[in-house]
């Protein structure tokens, strides 16, 4: 009997020792996870896929939550700077007694998803992945560490959200009609859908760091104007665009029509069969980049400092990015590469990719990507990296020197798939960089 006793009392020591080994001391500072924030721009790529919205919807989704993720993780990085009263309308943040013992991913989780799940639509996907994150923290965390970084990030979260909630974007809801002008000279409705135009009150969003939706608008040159007259287009200049084009994507060997389709990132784009009309699956431009990061930074360890902060400079430079291109696409309305080549050219000619339904100039994935690499590159270098982000869609993987071989592949590609005339892509190049350049200059995150 006192053998049991003493085999009893001594797994019940063991037991002990092995779950107090378990659990972080609660005033210690832990991460178990740097690729979480990877994890959860995965989770709102989903809920894009499955809401449908458009880019520049998707990229608010992802600033804000990147937002809150590194302003709840900032306080635990001497050099790291808060950027409020940097971003517009960004004032306050609230105070945190950085002494006490918190788990660093899971704050910056809880401050992500509790922001991510007030901007989708299908919160869903978002509390069910929180929800299993969550419970693996529990397992590995002392509960007053749980519950206090728990606590922190929704706290940090719901203050992002109440700032979100100002820049208009509920506003504008239920406004976005746009009434095409009745003039060939200007944008119509694409086929094969002739969708109405998608965010022509997008200029209205608050911006995260430029002064107005057209700050930058005068980088912008005209661009050549499509002259109607007895029925044939005149502008010389115009003609060589629209029959580059028609050529371009009528040649395209197969590895530029698989560049074209690799950077669709179109998540509203459809293909007929027979009389169905078949909603394809696709991840945005901004989610795309977030993805690439998120390789780069695996590939170079990076902890999560380091990716919250480089998460946190791109997703403003392609929300901003996309706010300017909105600007200017509804300011100049220009018309898009099949309205003419269909009637000068070809009446039967289709893009390689889905055109989307928005004026064309300037091209708007030239402008956030060439922004986004801009952004990295000064601040993280040079990578070569593979980029799996269209893996999943069935595209493959690709391997890019460095941030800015992708960037022009991404600008491009839509000369390949045959929805932008070359001054768009190029003079969206010039728009993106010019806003890139800007943060660089405006938004301060390190104090040395």
């Amino acid at each position: 009997m006192k053998l049991n006793t003493s085999f009893a009392f001594l797994y019940l020591c063991l037991g002990f020792l092995f779950s107090c080994s378990s659990e972080v001391d609660s005033n210690q500072k832990v991460t178990f996870n740097n690729d979480i924030l990877s994890e959860c721009n995965l989770a709102i790529q989903n809920a894009v896929v499955l809401d449908g919205v458009t880019p520049p919807v998707a990229s608010r989704r992802y600033f804000y939550s990147c937002v809150a993720a590194y302003e709840a993780i900032q306080p635990f990085n001497a050099n790291l700077l808060s950027t409020s009263k940097q971003f517009n309308g960004y004032e306050e943040k609230p105070s945190i007694d950085t002494s006490s013992g918190y788990c660093l991913d899971l704050v910056a989780l809880s401050a992500y998803t509790t922001t991510a799940k007030q901007l989708v639509y299908k919160e869903d996907s978002i509390t069910q992945f929180r929800e299993r994150k969550l419970n693996l923290y529990k397992s590995k965390l002392h509960s007053k560490v749980f519950e206090r970084s728990v606590s922190w990030g929704d706290s940090m979260g719901n203050v992002v959200v109440a700032w979100a909630k100002k820049d208009t974007f509920m506003q504008i809801r239920g406004t976005d009609f746009y009434l095409a002008k009745n003039d060939p000279h200007y944008w119509q409705p694409t086929p094969l859908e002739f969708m109405q135009a998608v965010e022509p009150q997008w200029k209205r969003i608050r911006p995260a760091l430029l002064d107005s939706s057209s700050q930058f608008r005068d980088v912008l040159p005209k661009p050549e104007p499509y002259i109607l007259f007895n029925g044939k287009s005149t502008n010389k200049r115009f003609n060589e665009y629209m029959l580059e084009v028609y050529d371009a994507s009528n040649s395209a060997d197969s590895f530029k029509l698989l560049t074209a389709k690799y950077w669709d990132d179109n998540p509203n784009s459809t293909f007929h069969y027979g009389h169905a009309t078949i909603k394809v699956l696709k991840v945005s431009p901004a989610g795309h980049w977030l993805s690439m990061f998120s390789t780069v930074a695996r590939k170079q360890k990076y902890n999560i400092f380091q990716s919250a902060e480089g998460m946190l400079r791109m997703s403003a430079a392609m929300f901003d990015g996309f706010i300017a291109a909105w600007q200017a696409k509804y300011y100049y309305e220009y018309v898009r590469p099949v309205s003419v080549i269909r009637k000068h050219i070809d009446s039967t000619w289709l893009p390689r990719i889905e055109t989307p339904a928005f004026p064309e100039y300037p091209s708007a994935h030239s402008v956030i990507s060439s922004a986004a690499a801009t952004v990295l590159t000064s601040i993280f270098g040079e990578y070569e990296y593979t980029d799996s982000a269209e893996n999943e869609f069935g595209m493959g993987v690709r391997t890019f020197k460095n941030f800015r071989e992708a960037s022009d592949q991404a600008c491009q590609s839509r000369l390949f798939g045959g929805i932008h005339f070359r001054e768009g892509i190029e003079n969206g190049k010039l728009l993106g960089n010019a806003i890139g350049e800007y943060q660089l200059k405006k938004l301060k995150t390190r104090k040395d």
